[in-house]
């Protein structure tokens, strides 16, 4: 696996294809939204259900008690950002780094930035009238080049939504709750607390943390592990394809001498 790509953990184990709308368990096993929703409805069942098994773990989550409807379950688990922030900075490393939206009209223009919102590129010209737009205005566009050199952790991290507040962008931190806040919640739900940094300073010296070093490491033998389990996978799979061609020749070969017998009989 080469180094920064982390591909097998941008993967989700349901579909195997890389997360659409990432959402994480208690055991922090990670699904898209649609595959844990489907899994959940198909495997739930009961007319008092506790709760559901992670398709990996199998450890039982419990859900709340006044969600009654199984169909409605994935939408309370919370969304894992830094999945959706390691997706972005994968395809922005991987693409030619073409404005999307010159593209879109058969023109090769170099792209200098990245809305992680749209998770579209765009030149000068595309990113100024992008942000011209009344609904494209709080987008989070950051310089490629930021991102390629890793500038500063606040910016490199993709568009991350408020949990109460969808069109409002995380912002601040309440230490004094260990919350992630916009402005909005802030000012309404942590105006007496006396610990509010911007985002900036909470994450200064996160990568240089011993904290952070532990779970790099963590994380790194994680991948090489999963890329065992994939190789042993896909050496299982072709295997099994392989012993299916000679069942199948087998069977063939079988058939053509129960005709012959048939017809000496006969």
């Amino acid at each position: 696996m080469k180094r920064g790509e982390f591909s097998d953990l941008l993967t989700c184990t349901i579909c195997l294809e890389t997360f659409k709308q990432p959402m994480y368990l208690p055991c922090v096993h990670t699904f898209c939204k649609p595959c844990i929703s489907t899994y959940i409805v198909s495997t739930v069942k009961g007319e008092k259900p506790e709760g559901l098994k992670c398709p990996v773990c199998r450890r039982l989550v419990p859900i709340r008690d006044n969600i009654e409807n199984p169909e409605t379950w994935a939408r309370t688990l919370p969304g894992n950002h830094f999945v959706v922030s390691m997706i972005d900075r994968k395809a922005i490393r991987k693409a030619e780094k073409f404005c999307n939206t010159c593209s879109n009209k058969s023109i090769s223009q170099k792209a200098i930035s990245w809305c992680s919102v749209c998770d579209e590129a765009y030149c000068y010209t595309c990113e100024s009238n992008h942000r011209t737009y009344k609904m494209a205005r709080n987008h989070k566009i950051v310089s490629i080049k930021d991102i390629n050199e890793d500038v500063s952790i606040s910016n490199i991290c993709a568009f991350v939504a408020c949990d109460e507040h969808p069109d409002k962008t995380i912002e601040t931190y309440c230490k004094d709750h260990f919350k992630p806040c916009c402005t909005i919640c802030v000012t309404v739900h942590h105006r007496k607390c006396e610990q509010v940094i911007t985002i900036d300073e909470a994450v200064s010296g996160v990568k240089e943390s011993k904290k952070a070093h532990e779970l790099i490491q963590q994380l790194k033998e994680k991948s090489y592990a999963l890329e065992g389990i994939i190789q042993n996978r896909n050496k299982n799979k072709t295997n099994f394809e392989k012993g299916i061609d000679v069942i199948l020749i087998e069977i063939t070969n079988m058939g053509k001498k129960l005709n012959e017998k048939l017809d000496k009989l006969e």
